[in-house]
């Protein structure tokens, strides 16, 4: 089985929802982790405090053919219209070690009842 990594990087407003999107279109383990960004756009001061916004940043790593579904599904959370409020990406896995064997049995059972 080939793998892949999705990752998403949003305000923490919509981490939860992008959670429940990816888990609804077949990703099932999920790790978070906080961070800030430098942007485009000057950081913002107000009464003389800089504003840094904080960011999530959602790691998954699935099943290269769930990456697409998951991508689509994360678009309609991240992307209203013209405006965007995050990104969204896969990077290919090459390696891969620390999976026990017998979770990819049950991943790969999951997905048979899933397609059935």
């Amino acid at each position: 089985m080939k793998f892949t990594a999705v990752v998403v990087i949003a305000p923490p407003e919509l981490e939860d929802t992008a959670i429940e999107v990816a888990q609804r279109a077949g990703a099932t383990g999920v790790t978070i982790l906080e961070g800030k960004g430098i942007g485009a756009q000057q950081k913002k001061t107000f009464f003389g405090l800089t504003f840094e916004g904080s960011q999530s940043v959602l790691l998954m790593v699935v099943g290269t053919h769930l990456a697409t579904p998951i991508l689509k599904s994360l678009h309609e959370v991240l992307v209203d219209g013209d405006n965007s409020h995050g990104i969204a990406f896969n990077v290919p896995i090459e390696h891969l070690t620390g999976i026990d064997p017998r979770q990819l049995v049950k991943f790969e059972e999951y997905m048979r009842r899933e397609n059935t």
